[in-house]
């Protein structure tokens, strides 16, 4: 039987047992639900092979009325955890995965890289990686498997007077950062932010401690900033920014060594600086860091419906573009 929880009582098993990642946390889930048009939290319960689990997801009202279920949006991972808290098994994982696919249109899931990978069957697949830093053995630990220039650069960063901090939470510190980062957005190709300002906003308001907002400061100006993530094993950079102006300070250099340092000061054990698809640059940085690639998929379940309605929408986009 599959059951659809009420936000409250999600809230409540999360409170008792936090997922490894923020993304499969209602507070990013009711964050999403107020920010981006057409997405409603929809935490699932559903028994598998005699175990309860949750599978915190998004209706999505963007086909239709078809059933989209979305775990995660915006690219960020799903996990199927067990009522009794942690992540599930693989081969559970994959049962719930493929017993929620039979019951909607469509099922989007994106995996969990931190954690072994379930492999729904019948399922499209895209596979993707990210970078991230184990911390499991202390600060130390993490330095020595930095490359040494990346670390001199931190230090030099830090002597030639950039100071790292945690925001005071709340909406003048999100004013700071969305100023870096709609400019560094700019310096990236974008004509506008490729997240809205309203997102950063609702995070401010449900995600409490579980959100931070770092900066990299230099001559009393922010120099570089980053917004942080937390879920049970994982410290997440979702977004940094820097400004232009600054890069000779190396502050984002300086930023990741506070980040790191502060990850390991609470025990935190991955540091997870997320996806550089086509950004070989951005990819080779955090292999200075220290980081590995870790892969994960993301799948796709589709009743035989949905696939018509998909192909049917492509030909109708396509016959548009075409002025047919």
């Amino acid at each position: 039987m599959i059951e659809m929880l009420t936000v409250e009582r999600w809230l409540r098993y999360d409170a008792r047992h936090p997922a490894p990642t923020f993304f499969a946390r209602p507070a990013w889930a009711l964050a999403l639900a107020e920010s981006v048009a057409g997405l409603e939290a929809l935490p699932i319960a559903l028994e598998v092979q005699g175990v309860r689990c949750i599978v915190p997801a998004m209706r999505s009202a963007a086909h239709l009325g078809q059933r989209d279920v979305i775990a995660s949006p915006l690219g960020a991972y799903g996990c199927v955890l067990l009522e009794s808290g942690g992540a599930a098994a693989p081969l559970l994982a994959r049962a719930a995965i493929e017993r929620i696919g039979r019951a909607v249109d469509a099922l989007r899931f994106i995996t969990y890289p931190l954690a072994p990978q379930p492999q729904p069957i019948g399922a499209s697949v895209e596979h993707r990686t990210t970078a991230a830093i184990d911390c499991r053995d202390g600060f130390d630990a993490v330095l020595a498997r930095m490359r040494g220039v990346t670390r001199r650069m931190a230090g030099q960063s830090e002597r030639r007077g950039v100071i790292c901090e945690r925001a005071e939470p709340g909406y003048a510190s999100v004013d700071r950062y969305y100023t870096l980062y709609a400019a560094a957005a700019q310096t990236w190709g974008y004509t506008r932010p490729p997240i809205a300002r309203a997102v950063f906003d609702a995070l401010a308001r449900r995600a409490g401690p579980d959100a931070e907002l770092w900066f990299a400061r230099a001559d009393g100006r922010d120099a570089a900033g980053a917004l942080v993530l937390y879920g049970a094993s994982e410290l997440f950079v979702w977004t940094t920014a820097m400004d232009r102006a600054a890069a000779p300070l190396r502050p984002t250099n300086a930023l990741h060594l506070a980040l790191l340092r502060h990850a390991c000061a609470r025990t935190i054990p991955w540091y997870n600086l997320g996806a550089s698809a086509g950004l070989p640059g951005v990819a080779r940085f955090k292999r200075d860091l220290g980081a590995r690639e870790f892969a994960y998929a993301e799948y796709v379940l589709r009743s035989p419906v949905f696939a018509l309605y998909e192909r049917a929408s492509r030909g109708l986009r396509a016959l548009v573009r075409g002025g047919g």
